[in-house]
């Protein structure tokens, strides 16, 4: 079988590329190793509004509660609101992802991409010294699949970005372990998605809790592997539920668990070798959120495709680390380096942050106004958060 592009992997960042290389008349294959889309998930299903703005994505049955913000609990109690609009890539809707990413494919294939179910790759073909397509396994048979352009969306555990010869090797510190239950019969408000801090609560990460309804919510767990054991996510999130009353009472109805990378981005361009998406590194480090860097990143990849491919020239694919380093490369760098900050910050810390922005308008945040606050109420937590300052 031959294509102008073979994607690994049926997420939104390899749906989303397929549909942008499709839309300009390439034949894409997209190989997904499990039975269906969307399946199993691994998310705790919040995203920005701002979804609505790329045009990728009607609003459909994908949204199952929209919220005015979120709120951020640190260990004493204090809390921070901030609007939708400045509390990052994971609040505006809490989603369903099953039908999200069906939705996406839904959109690729219209546009002419094949997806392939059941279809894991092995390997990658090499003739001459050069990659020229992808091994797979197809509901248990060998097959090839032959290609100018290889996509690798396969996520935190890529196997494509290794087979090419990137290190995409995570340190324990560069991973998040989580654990998470979606609970039915809870007291929940439906307007928050809220987030609770805390380095005796969830260290090095941070509890969540994304509403559906009023009595439905993902209430989920992250922790930097640097900081876990085998089963201490678990533990650490049915201690938090046991000590709500709001929340004790529910019953689970699904139970996930996975890792997220909160790394730096890897190197997401060699030859005719792409990485998208958390295979690429492009989840947010100080949140572990995805969804959006995914979409706009494959958008990206989707289009360079089509215009080197189109244009006769590999050499055209270098733009898209160009683009997505334009789009957010500066927001995941700034991030990676809060993240690595608040990872060793202590409970008193966590604290002292809350109680210094609290009362700041988040709706004109800015980092002035966080340094003003520092010096009024807190300035020995200044030196802490040297590093930031002066970074947008």
């Amino acid at each position: 079988m031959e294509y102008d592009v073979a994607i690994v992997g049926a997420g939104p960042a390899g749906c989303v590329t397929a549909l942008y290389a499709a839309k300009e008349g390439l034949k894409v294959a997209i190989l997904e190793k499990d039975k269906e889309v969307g399946i199993p998930v691994l998310c705790g299903e919040g995203i920005s509004k701002k979804v609505d703005q790329l045009g990728i994505i009607e609003r459909g049955k994908w949204i199952e509660n929209e919220v005015i913000g979120a709120r951020i609990f640190s260990p004493n109690g204090t809390i921070v609101k901030l609007s939708s609009e400045k509390a990052g890539g994971e609040t505006g809707y809490v989603i369903d992802r099953e039908v999200f990413d069906k939705e996406l494919a839904r959109l690729a294939i219209k546009e002419g991409a094949e997806l392939f179910l059941r279809c894991e790759a092995t390997g990658l073909i090499r003739r001459d010294g050069e990659i020229v397509g992808v091994e797979a396994a197809l509901s248990g048979e060998r097959i090839g699949i032959e290609a100018k352009v290889i996509v690798g969306a396969d996520g935190v555990e890529s196997r494509v970005g290794k087979w090419a010869g990137i290190n995409t090797t995570l340190k324990s510190k560069d991973i998040v372990s989580c654990f998470e239950y979606t609970l039915s019969g809870i007291e929940c408000n439906k307007d928050y998605c809220d987030f609770f801090v805390g380095k005796t609560l969830a260290p090095g990460g941070y509890i969540w809790v994304f509403p559906k309804s009023e009595d439905v919510a993902n209430i989920g767990i992250g922790i930097l592997a640097s900081y876990s054991k085998p089963g201490l996510a678990k533990e650490l999130l049915d201690r938090f539920i046991e000590k709500h009353k709001e929340y004790k009472k529910g019953k689970p109805i699904r139970i996930l668990t996975g890792a997220a990378p909160v790394s730096e981005p890897v190197e997401s361009v060699k030859e005719n070798i792409l990485l998208v998406g958390d295979a690429a590194r492009h989840t947010d480090p100080l949140t572990g959120g995805g969804i959006m860097h995914a979409l706009i990143g494959g958008r990206i990849a989707g289009e360079t495709i089509a215009k080197s491919l189109n244009e006769g020239d590999l050499g055209i694919l270098q733009e898209y680390e160009e683009g997505w380093k334009r789009e957010f490369g500066k927001k995941l760098k700034r991030n990676y380096m809060m993240k690595e900050i608040a990872s060793g910050f202590d409970d008193k810390t966590f604290d002292m942050l809350a109680d210094s922005v609290k009362d700041i308008n988040f709706e004109e945040f800015s980092t002035l106004g966080l340094v003003k606050a520092l010096v009024t109420k807190h300035p020995s937590l200044l030196m802490k958060l040297k590093p930031l300052i002066g970074i947008r």
